[in-house]
């Protein structure tokens, strides 16, 4: 494949031919692996299962915040509260991780 790359490098007047070439060839390819993933999410998409789970656990979690002695609101502050804090951590790993690849 370097010299291949090679090659190609030491005449970039035959590079861009070459590339399109290779596209057309594997266009059938790429094209087949992205109906598969449309089709795995429009599986996801028509699933309920799993939103009802996600629902149902945070039912349970501002049901449980309730019961213990906060008031709705407090309940629900503490649940967006969560959530933010969630997406914090998120961030911070994903800037880390940025970080990291970049060294």
């Amino acid at each position: 494949m370097n010299k291949i790359l090679e090659l190609l490098m030491s005449d970039t007047e035959m590079l861009l031919p070459v590339i399109k070439e290779y596209i057309n060839k594997y266009k059938p390819v790429a094209y087949g692996l992205v109906q598969e993933v449309v089709e795995v999410y429009k599986d996801y998409s028509n699933n309920t299962e799993y939103p009802a789970i996600v629902a149902k656990t945070k039912k349970n979690m501002y049901d449980a915040y309730v019961s213990v002695g906060f008031t709705e609101d407090q309940a629900l502050a503490l649940m967006i509260n969560d959530n933010i804090q969630l997406m914090k951590n998120v961030k911070q790993i994903a800037s880390s991780s940025n970080k990291n690849n970049i060294k």
